[in-house]
């Protein structure tokens, strides 16, 4: 369903909500170029990206990748023109993309999270920066899979190491981190108060 959300949040910037017909923002208009499929790709114990801490993704020797839905090409990340990149792989290069974009599509790999028993690391990510580094985003993810629970939940938080390389932390440890990074999403409350995800995102 990801080119639809993007038809629909294009038609909003547009001007063309019912409710919103005044607003217009060129830069939240989302092409096919913008939409990703997010992926982990495994990695040998020899590789740096990969390098084993004790943690979790590092641990198992996975690597996050994101890959353009779009076109066929793989350039690593280096495309010609401004034209957005085929294919990003690891936390630098994607926070280097993300953090250069206004908006982007990213469809996550939920086979990949069933298979690794819902464990937190192996979901949709979640980048916990050093503060006056070269990251100035807060990243704060929205989910109704979001559970009290160390061992089940759909987002995994990395966080930056003193060598600018990230990790997974611990289960136990991410849970201090709801209510700042990770949100657990009520649906029907979030449908019904039409400002509940911006209360939200202004108090993490």
């Amino acid at each position: 369903d990801l080119p639809l959300v993007a038809r629909c949040i294009s038609e909003f910037a547009r001007g063309n909500h019912p409710r919103h017909g005044d607003y217009v923002n060129r830069d939240l208009m989302l092409d096919e170029d913008g939409l990703f499929r997010s992926s982990w790709s495994r990695r040998g114990a020899g590789d740096a990206d990969s390098a084993g801490t004790g943690t979790a993704a590092e641990e198992k020797g996975w690597v996050y990748e994101l890959h353009r839905c779009a076109g066929s090409g793989d350039d690593g990340g280096k495309n010609e023109g401004g034209k957005t990149a085929d294919r990003v792989v690891g936390d630098v290069e994607v926070l280097d993309f993300l953090q250069s974009k206004s908006i982007v599509g990213i469809q996550d790999n939920y086979p990949f999270w069933r298979d690794h028993n819902h464990e937190p690391w192996s979901g949709k990510p979640v980048w916990v920066t050093s503060r006056g580094g070269r990251y100035d985003h807060h990243h704060v993810l929205l989910d109704d899979n979001i559970h009290n629970d160390p061992a089940d939940g759909a987002g995994g938080i990395r966080v930056e190491g003193n060598d600018g390389s990230f990790r997974s932390l611990p289960g136990e440890e991410a849970l201090g981190l709801h209510g700042r990074h990770l949100v657990r999403v009520p649906t029907v409350r979030a449908v019904m108060e039409d400002d509940w995800f911006i209360r939200q995102i202004e108090d993490a």
